[in-house]
């Protein structure tokens, strides 16, 4: 099985190749999480270098988020495209699946958070259990300083959210090592690879990121059309 993985929904994205056991990664430049044709491009190095025809790719996963709008996007609507060109599968993953799959073997249960801005997180709970990672709360905003005091000593907080969280403010452990920082590519892979081997795939034609709030530029839009009807009226 050959599956191309996009995560884009960070300060940092990467894109990543699983083929038959073997995955291999690569860190994109900034323009590539902003641009489509730019991640096009960077798809087209990879897939050069390790001498694979895209044609022969069997799944495409893409991160739905939470994260960056613009990037989220980027990443979907490339997926999307792809996959309608190549007649292969597309595959949606949450974000903090990603994330889960990267914690070493010693992590049983994470609250992972990402930042929703204005001081609040983008927060869920992931449990390993039999079948591997799972989340066992709905993805909610939450108040990030008063939910951090909430944690208790047997807590553990991973995920880019961390970096908004002061250490003295919470009882909890806060997860500073690499694999919480920021998703990648392959935990993404990893996260996606039981669906992709039950043969499933999303509808290329309804598939959108997650968002739960709208972002800043579509609240000033609103905001400013309500402010124009009520000067109408």
């Amino acid at each position: 099985m050959r599956i191309l993985t996009l995560e884009t929904s960070g300060l940092t994205g990467s894109i990543a190749l699983w083929r038959d056991g073997e995955i291999t990664q690569r860190s994109l430049a900034t323009a590539g999480r902003r641009h489509a044709q730019s991640l096009t491009l960077e798809i087209h190095d990879l897939l050069a270098e390790l001498q694979m025809p895209i044609r022969t790719l069997d799944v495409i996963a893409v991160s739905l988020g939470p994260g960056s709008f613009t990037g989220l996007r980027v990443g979907v609507v490339c997926a999307k495209t792809l996959g309608y060109a190549l007649g292969c599968r597309v595959l949606g993953i949450e974000t903090f699946a990603a994330i889960a799959q990267q914690a070493p073997a010693d992590e049983s249960r994470l609250h992972i958070v990402s930042d929703a801005q204005r001081g609040d997180l983008f927060h869920q709970i992931y449990e390993r259990q039999q079948d591997g990672w799972q989340p066992i709360t709905e993805l909610t905003i939450v108040p990030g300083e008063e939910w951090s005091r909430s944690l208790t000593t047997n807590d553990v907080v991973a995920g880019p959210g961390v970096a908004k969280l002061a250490a003295e403010a919470t009882v909890a452990r806060l997860s500073n090592e690499s694999w919480s920082r920021e998703p990648t590519a392959t935990g993404l892979c990893q996260a996606a690879l039981p669906r992709s081997e039950r043969g499933e795939s999303d509808n290329i034609w309804t598939l959108a990121p997650i968002y739960l709030r709208p972002s800043a530029a579509e609240e000033q839009w609103a905001k400013r059309h309500a402010t124009v009807a009520d000067e109408n009226r």
